[in-house]
């Protein structure tokens, strides 16, 4: 599990089991200036933020292992209301993004994320 100490850096955590999508978007954020921690699951993602309380920013794909993105934003919003959690996900139907928004996520984008897709969504949420 990982812990920052000292980071200068913004930071967020990426909760996406496809290590493709999973690559493109830590490369994305490392031009621009963004620590990213990348969880394979949902559980992972809710340690991860349990133990790196200073994030930003949550990108929260909604169907992986062991525990889904909805479940973890519920879990995360038991204790954090504030933090951002925008899903990311291939499921495109009204219904899929009214379950994201409803388990607590702040915005909904489907599949394939472009790169300017990503950097608006950081401008929003992180102030470098």
């Amino acid at each position: 599990m990982a812990i920052l100490e000292n980071n200068r850096k913004p930071v967020l955590i990426l909760a996406e089991d496809d290590y493709a999508n999973a690559q493109f978007v830590k490369i994305v954020f490392s031009r621009e200036n963004v620590c990213v921690l990348h969880a394979v699951n949902g559980r992972d993602a809710v340690d991860l933020f349990v133990n790196n309380p200073d994030v930003k920013l949550i990108l929260m794909d909604v169907k992986m292992p062991l525990m889904d993105g909805y479940t973890a934003t519920r879990e995360i919003r038991k204790f954090n209301r504030e933090v951002p959690i925008v899903a990311i996900t291939a499921f495109t139907l009204d219904n899929d993004r009214n379950r994201a928004l409803e388990a607590g996520c702040n915005e909904y984008f489907t599949k394939p994320v472009s790169i300017e897709q990503l950097r608006t969504i950081k401008n929003s949420y992180i102030r470098n």
